[in-house]
């Protein structure tokens, strides 16, 4: 495993997430994890997963990402529980991470597009698909997610990973 991941959290006051998701990859030499701020990583293996997937696709992998609890794109989604307490979550990821051991989805062909709380990418992708509107704020995911297909790259899903993901939780919960 000779690959390295940069981790990244975008943010840019005003909603220029494209502009934040643009900056975040520019500033990477090739492989870039992008969260959400509400994402957390509940596996202590999750870098191990993310460069077994990345060792055996390589660069013809566009994006990469994982399971979680909340999430519009039902391909990411498990359906298991809807609780918010970690524990519960805790054990799901160790569970999946049991039961799915390297098992990686291609999703390339599905009409569903990725919902970007979790995405692993490399920069020579994003240079061939072409920088992110900087204005655009809804949507980034599914823009990003439709350009990495029309340039040949595969979209996959690590199977044996799951994320925590608040999903709009403060929104929802009536939070400003």
């Amino acid at each position: 495993m000779g690959n390295w991941i940069d981790v990244k959290i975008p943010w840019e006051p005003g909603k220029r997430l494209g502009y934040a998701f643009n900056r975040a990859i520019e500033t990477v030499e090739d492989w870039v994890l992008i969260l959400d701020y509400d994402v957390m990583l509940l596996s202590v293996n999750w870098y191990d997963i993310c460069l077994r997937a990345i060792d055996k696709y390589g660069h013809s992998a566009g994006l990469i990402s994982c399971m979680t609890n909340n999430i519009g794109c039902p391909l990411q989604r498990d359906n298991h529980n809807k609780t918010q307490d970690m524990d519960w979550h805790f054990s799901r990821a160790a569970e999946v991470e049991r039961k799915n051991a390297g098992v990686v989805q291609d999703v390339t062909d599905s009409q569903f597009k990725l919902s970007g709380m979790f995405f692993l990418t490399h920069r020579s992708a994003w240079e061939k698909t072409g920088r992110v509107p900087d204005d655009k704020f809804i949507g980034v995911d599914n823009w990003y997610d439709a350009r990495i297909r029309e340039n040949g790259y595969k979209v996959l899903i690590l199977r044996d990973l799951y994320v925590y993901h608040g999903y709009k939780r403060l929104w929802k919960e009536g939070a400003k």
